[in-house]
This record gives C-alpha cells, structure tokens and sequence, in this order.
C-alpha cells in the first residue's frame, strides 16, 4: 500500500511539474511563419516585444520582417508535450515577397507608411493586443483556469484506484483457477 501511495505522489507531481513548464514555455513568446517562394512554411519562435523578425539565416538571404500589431492572431498551440494541455499563442505570418506581415482578415500582405509604422510601435500596441486577447479568452469562460487540470488528475486518480482494486484479490483468484484446471486435468 505504501508503495501504491508513494508512486501516485511521485506521478502526480510529475504531472504538476509537466502542467506548469508546459505553460510557461511560451510566455512573452510569438510564433511567426514564413511563407517561401516554394510554399515551403517556416517557424520561429520571436519575443514578443520585436518590432521585426529575422528569417533566412540558413539559406543566405537574410532579411528583417516587420511585424505588424493590426495582423496578429491568436492559435491554440498543441504539438508535443502542449497535446495534453494546449495554450494559447500570439501568431504571425509572412511571405517572401514582402516586409509586411499577411493580414488575417483579407489573407493579402499588409502596406503601411513608415510614420503609420512608427505610431504603432510607439505603444507596443501589439503586446497589449496579445495580453488583451489572452485575458479575454480565459476570462470568458465561467470555469476557472485550475478546473481542467483538477478534472484530470482526478481522473487518473480513480483510473489508479480502479485499477489498484481490482488486482487486489488476483493472486487468490490465479489460485483457484489454476486449482479448478487441475481438478479438470485429473
């Protein structure tokens, strides 16, 4: 029993472990796609707070993109480890023809002056813009954010103690079937 308890400790603190370096992983962080000439799709990770975005370092033609607060979207990032517990990730995308990012609403590259350029990055509205989107989407829903989390540890709790239980009398159900065999045999 005490080795049951102590492995359900252990497990569980893995999983809390996991949970907490899964969502922090990506804080104050933008994922930003490049679009090549030959469709093939680039992901860089950028803090948050770049006003522009290095992509080519490997192929030799380096250019700096400009990120752009009007096209940044929202995705709900969940490869590897984030399958269990998804977070939500501010996102850019780019194309190789032009400096300016891809508008999410049109699916065009953006233009904008340089004095336009310049006021936006006065604010860092696009930090604003991603932290608002953020609250507002954990704050839209009515169940609060440790809910989910509570649910599936729970959930392998009672799985463990089902589980735990039920091989609790096999060593004596082993025996009397392996008696009624024999009883058969003979």
């Amino acid at each position: 029993m005490d080795n049951w308890v102590i492995s359900m400790v252990v497990i569980m603190i893995f999983i809390g472990i996991m949970f907490y370096w899964s969502q922090t992983k990506f804080k104050n962080k933008m994922l930003c796609f490049f679009i090549r000439p030959n469709r093939l799709r680039i992901e860089k990770w950028v803090p948050l707070h770049n006003k522009e975005v290095t992509f080519g370092q490997k192929y030799g033609d380096i250019e700096q993109y400009i990120c752009d607060p009007n096209c940044i979207t929202m995705m709900w990032y969940a490869r590897g480890f984030n399958k269990f517990f998804p977070i939500l990730i501010p996102t850019l995308e780019f194309k190789w023809d032009t400096p300016n990012p891809i508008n999410p609403k049109t699916f065009k590259s953006t233009w904008h002056t340089p004095a336009a350029r310049q006021a936006s990055w006065e604010e860092h509205s696009h930090i604003a813009f991603a932290k608002g989107v953020g609250q507002q989407a954990g704050r839209k829903s009515r169940i609060p954010e440790w809910f989910f989390p509570a649910i599936t540890i729970i959930a392998i709790l009672v799985v463990l103690v089902i589980v735990y239980q039920g091989m609790g009398g096999l060593d004596q159900r082993m025996f009397n079937l392996e008696q009624g065999l024999k009883l058969i045999g003979d």
